[in-house]
């Protein structure tokens, strides 16, 4: 029930652009007793799921194929390169790589703020 709870909120949050993908692998690995390859999977699953509702904006404004095919290459490259690279590196260094990359992009995400 505590894991229903809590991803309704994170889904809630990516709803709303807060980056909901990067705190549900967050709570996955460090709550849960599941290696971060499998919770980055989990995260990709997730997220198609609650993709649908940006779908539904897209669709409305008459940008859906064009995004949706630019998205939909794109993420068939990178899951295919993720899977490929995944096989190949310890869980140890998945987690240090996601929380590097985590930093990095908060911190982007902090100097677009301050610009604005």
């Amino acid at each position: 029930m505590t894991n229903a709870i809590i991803s309704f909120i994170i889904a809630a949050l990516s709803g709303m652009g807060i980056g909901g993908g990067g705190l549900f692998v967050i709570y996955l690995s460090l709550f849960t007793n599941i290696p971060q390859i499998t919770c980055q999977g989990i995260n990709l699953l997730f997220f198609i799921l609650s993709g649908g509702a940006g779908l539904f904006v897209h669709f409305k404004k008459r940008r859906f194929f064009s995004v949706t095919l630019l998205l939909a290459v794109t993420a068939m490259i990178g899951a295919i390169v993720g899977v490929i690279i995944g096989g190949f590196v310890s869980n140890f260094i998945l987690r240090k790589a996601f929380g590097t990359m985590l930093v990095i992009t908060g911190i982007f995400s902090l100097k677009k703020l301050s610009r604005n």
